[in-house]
């Protein structure tokens, strides 16, 4: 539930008052308690937000504070209790034929609380029980009077205003631009570079950034890893995010995949894998490491060390970044190194900071909220130069309007005068929380529950707050959510937008995973210190033992390189029976008794990572209030057959759990709330009778089984509310009509959907694949029939053995997908077109094909709407990707430049080609109107002989093109990296080239066309004998002694 006080009142004064239901008048004086009950809170209600307040200050009040909290808490659990008798009653009541239903008319109360009430002894039971809360109330109510708090108004849910709503800066580059002001980071950043890049004896060079939490030590150090010196200087570029919680697989793991290693390593030893980091190393070039945010010497010394140190004997002049707040910790490290102290901003430099968490501005540029600038400069300088600081108090600014009212008012805030004497309290943090509105301040310390190493996936974020409740949902609220997780994916996005968490671009571009920094971490658990309490790796917390709390996370990832001692089963288990979140990660210590989960009794959430689970699995049903269910990598091996006994149960994920034998339980069909069924990666059997589940909106791994004539397909036609659906196996399908009776078109809420035919991806051509041609017919009129609806987003097929695409993906298909954002289609074994429907869709942005070997020709259809030529085909494509079309030799599309027609594709961004016999490119795609591209990939084309005109392009990959010849017309190219293309002789039009990158280690001499370009860096990686022969003087070297700067390698 709540960690909030006044965000848990109006939540359970409006479950009151949907009880005192006119009925409930006449039951045993159980509805005057009640009522009795919801007026005492209703008249503290006002009072709390003051409460709250002063509660960060004051010690009483905080004690205060938790004692109604704890009644509100206990009153949830009474409340829940009812629900269940209720809804027991009412199918008892219905047994003669009427089939009961579950309808929500507030969060925590149902209709059928009516039917409990009608058991005397129920009634008396739950009656004495409410009263003894009001009696609770009582004391604590006249306890209030004595602290004289103050009438604040209620918040309501805030949205941002439409002037200041917030600029998506989700890019491709690591680097947020919008943090990145002033002169003084570009000077650190050139001085870190020359640095970097001098000609120290040392094998290896350590470099260390030291600041404070928020300092801007990791923007540093992006700008040195993405610096273009950098690039050019150092062939493998490693970037490691390095937590207090480190695990030593994952790292090394990750180094070897960023350096060119193998990217699925199974075998996780120790020894192995550091050799592979080293042999990897050793054969790529000089390489840069950067270790962000380290904590100890450890993984460097007891992980890391060795193998950088014997790589970089071979490859001398390699480097070591790190970031951290230890100013000591790099003496320890056994190396050479240069510390760099972070500063903080001057007042001209924050300001700057400040106007772009606002509203980014062009280069040049002058901002329209400079008439403000004298209020800015004064709340910033209580921000002390912190940019962390900064940009939250940015994020607040956002949801005020621009007017000198509004900014005096955060500039007078009480929050600045705030006693800090505990240093995890940031002024500027605090004004930004208490900006939030009830609601969101619950959901941002829920966050904090988890660990550093763990990034915050929106939609699993989003499950846990509706299962503690804190997604509240009004009537009038209704009109705008229809979906509970509709509010809450607002109040992600909003926590995004005011920089409380930041979206973690290097894992996905859509802000659906995001992270918390460690400053900001740190703040909001010491907000919620009275109930949550979260245990680090390696720590034993005595608080276990002598404080009750309601959340409680705990990592425990054992490493070799320290002793970590596990966290006791008994210490957890002990006292912590008003739990209501459990968070493990990590192996936990149990004794051969322990085996039982009913200590926790309100348990509403159990998210368990990598630990032991099976022993627990027959009192899992114990939990009645459980809504949230997430075990992943545990060795659970089925579910309980009484889980019907947990009628809360929402979200149920199992992923990665390979002792699950494959059953669900017949029960699991009675839960009726259940809205998230997940099982990835994890074999299971679909009971019949899946469809009664009308609640379900998440549905993963789906697989087709059949029965005789039942088909598990059948069993979604009921389920109208599904967003995201993913299906297995479409080849068992016998036939095309039981395709039809899963309804997909009809599903208007769906969003995504995956749909695999087969256990695998198809890798292999044709010739390869052991398809019957039945069966390929067969498919192919089963995914006619799973015509997905108008609304779907994403759409995504893998190994598709149609010999034709859908033909709702056709034109003369006529289904409407106006909706449709991305779709990615991997391996079509026999398909021999490409769907020629695509370029109708207004929002299409990417698209995926690959593994396509029977594709020989493209057609215009694919590209250009035949019907309507002065229609904008793919108006807003910006990605697009073919890739392994082996026998894709023709690619019709004629050039519109000299016809009054719009360009197909005019936003296009980003091409890749790779591995097909394309001789030319078409002279459609190379249009002079066309002025989007930017980025073209060309891979593995073995019959291309000249690339021409593409004047937008900036930067240019030619890999294994083993015939190409010609290069010309790139007017504003300036990055191209030539791989294996022995034959390219001329390069021309190339007016701004900065950067030439050439690899081939067969070439014996230079090739001739690097007397006509003329770039800043060359990057050159051949044969020893070559290398030897670059010296002044001799006819090779003459051919790029024009070149200002040289990095070359031996490969």
């Amino acid at each position: 539930m709540a960690v909030v006080l006044h965000a848990l009142a109006p939540y359970l004064i409006q479950t009151i008052k949907d009880m005192a239901e006119d009925e409930l008048r006449l039951l045993l004086g159980v509805s005057s308690a009640i009522e009795k009950l919801g007026k005492k809170m209703g008249k503290m209600e006002a009072y709390l937000a003051d409460a709250e307040r002063r509660r960060i200050d004051e010690p009483v009040v905080q004690g205060w504070v938790n004692e109604l909290k704890g009644a509100m808490y206990e009153a949830t659990d009474v409340l829940d209790l009812c629900q269940l008798d209720a809804e027991e009653r009412e199918r008892q009541h219905c047994a003669g034929g009427c089939r009961p239903r579950v309808e929500k008319t507030a969060p925590g109360c149902l209709q059928p609380l009516l039917y409990c009430l009608r058991d005397p002894s129920f009634a008396r039971s739950m009656g004495k029980r409410i009263k003894a809360l009001n009696a609770r109330l009582d004391d604590i109510s006249k306890e209030m009077s004595t602290f004289g708090f103050l009438k604040l108004n209620s918040y309501k849910v805030k949205t941002l205003t439409s002037e200041a709503t917030p600029h998506s800066r989700v890019t491709t580059s690591l680097i947020d631009e919008s943090s990145v002001v002033g002169d003084a980071i570009q000077v650190d950043t050139r001085a870190l570079v020359q640095v970097l890049g001098a000609d120290e004896p040392a094998t290896i060079l350590l470099v260390s950034i030291v600041g404070a939490g928020g300092m801007g030590k990791t923007t540093l150090a992006k700008m040195i890893f993405n610096d273009r010196d950098i690039k050019m200087t150092f062939r493998s570029k490693i970037w490691l995010s390095v937590t207090e919680r480190y695990e030593e697989d994952k790292l090394l793991s990750s180094a070897i995949a960023q350096a060119g290693g193998a990217k699925d390593i199974v075998n996780g030893d120790k020894q192995i894998l550091t050799k592979t980091l080293a042999d990897v190393l050793s054969s790529t070039g000089k390489f840069l490491l950067v270790m962000d945010d380290i904590w100890s010497e450890l993984p460097w010394t007891d992980v890391l060390q060795s193998p950088f140190m014997e790589a970089a004997r071979n490859q001398p002049q390699s480097r070591v970044v790190i970031t951290t707040r230890n100013e000591s910790l790099v003496k320890h490290m056994g190396t050479t190194y240069h510390q760099h102290h972070v500063k903080p901003l001057g007042d001209e430099d924050a300001w700057a900071l400040l106007k772009n968490q606002l509203r980014p501005q062009a280069v040049g540029s002058v901002s329209d909220i400079d008439h403000l600038k004298h209020i800015g400069m004064r709340i910033i300088r209580k921000c002390d130069g912190l940019p962390l600081s900064i940009k939250a108090v940015g994020g607040l600014l956002k949801t005020k309007k621009e007017n000198k009212n509004d900014w005096m008012g955060v500039l007078d805030a009480p929050a600045w005068s705030t006693d800090k004497t505990h240093h995890d309290l940031n002024s500027a943090l605090l004004l930004s929380y208490e900006d939030l509105s009830p609601p969101l301040k619950q959901c941002f310390l829920y966050s904090s529950l988890f660990p550093k190493s763990k990034n915050l996936r929106m939609k699993n974020i989003v499950s846990m707050w509706m299962s503690e409740g804190l997604l509240h949902v009004s009537h009038d609220d209704r009109v705008r959510w229809k979906e509970t997780e509709e509010i809450g994916m607002y109040y992600y996005r909003d926590l995004i937008a005011r920089n409380l968490i930041e979206s973690d671009v290097t894992e996905v571009l859509d802000g659906s995973v995001a992270r918390m920094h460690d400053v900001v971490r740190s703040f909001a658990q010491h907000m919620a210190k009275e109930e949550a309490l979260v245990i680090q790796q390696g720590q034993i917390s005595p608080q276990l033992a002598s404080s009750k709390f309601r959340l409680l996370s705990i990592e425990s990832v054992e490493s070799e390189s320290s002793l970590v001692v596990l966290p006791d089963w008994s210490s957890i288990s002990g006292k912590q029976e008003l739990l209501r979140t459990l968070i493990i990660h990590g192996r936990i210590k149990f004794e051969p008794r322990d085996s039982s989960l009913s200590i926790f009794p309100s348990l509403r959430a159990l998210y368990v990572l990598r630990a032991e689970m099976d022993r627990f699995v027959d009192s899992l049903s114990k939990l009645k209030h459980l809504r949230f269910l997430r075990l992943i990598g545990t060795n659970i091996s089925r579910l309980p057959d009484d889980i019907d006994d947990m009628k809360f149960l929402e979200y149920i994920t199992l992923e990665d759990c390979s002792n699950f034998h494959g059953h669900l339980p017949r029960s699991i069909l009675k839960l009726e709330r259940l809205r998230h069924l997940s099982l990835v990666d994890t074999k299971f059997t679909i009971p019949k009778g899946l469809g009664g589940l009308e609640n379900l909106r998440t549905l993963q791994e789906f697989s087709v089984q059949v029965d005789g004539e039942w088909c598990s397909l059948q069993e979604l036609g009921t389920l109208s509310h599904l967003r995201d659906l993913a299906l297995l196996g479409l080849e068992a399908v016998p036939d095309a009509s039981l395709a039809a009776e899963a309804k997909l078109h009809s599903k208007e809420q769906l969003r995504n959907l995956w749909v695999t035919v087969g256990e695998k991806i198809v890798v292999a051509e044709p010739a390869a694949v052991e398809w019957e041609a039945a069966d390929c017919q067969r498919v192919e009129e089963v995914f006619d029939q799973l015509c997905p609806p108008c609304n779907l987003e994403g759409l995504f097929i893998f190994s598709f053995i149609g010999r034709r695409p859908p033909r709702w993906m056709c034109t003369y298909g006529a289904v409407d997908l106006d909706s449709l954002t991305g779709l990615e289609m991997i391996s079509l074994p026999f398909c021999t077109q490409l769907p020629n429907g695509l370029c109708r869709l207004p929002n299409l942005e990417n698209i995926i094909f690959r593994i396509a070997p029977a594709i020989k020709y493209v057609s215009p259809e694919f590209q250009q709407q035949t019907h309507n030529t002065f229609s904008v085909s793919f108006p807003r494509l910006r990605w697009l990707c073919l890739d392994r079309f082996f026998n894709w030799d023709k690619w019709d599309w004629e050039d519109v430049e000299a016809m009054e027609e719009a360009v197909p594709m005019p936003a296009l961004n980003t091409l890749t080609i790779t591995n097909c016999k394309l001789c030319y490119l078409p002279p459609g795609l190379t249009s002079s109107k066309r002025r989007a591209l930017k980025l073209l990939r060309l891979r593995g084309l073995g019959n291309l002989s000249s690339v021409n005109n593409f004047p937008s392009v900036v930067e240019l990959e030619l890999l294994n093109c083993p015939k190409l010849k010609k290069i010309d017309g790139f007017f504003l190219l300036q990055k191209i990296t030539i791989a294996r293309c022995p034959n390219l002789e001329v390069i021309e039009g190339v007016r701004v080239l900065d950067i030439l990158v050439l690899e081939d280690a067969t070439m014996e001499t230079l090739p001739g066309y690097l007397r006509s370009v003329n770039p800043r860096y060359l990057h050159l990686s051949c044969n020893k004998k070559l290398c030897e022969s670059l010296v002044p003087g001799t006819t090779e070297w003459d051919k790029i002694c024009h070149i200002t700067t040289h990095y070359i390698n031996i490969v």
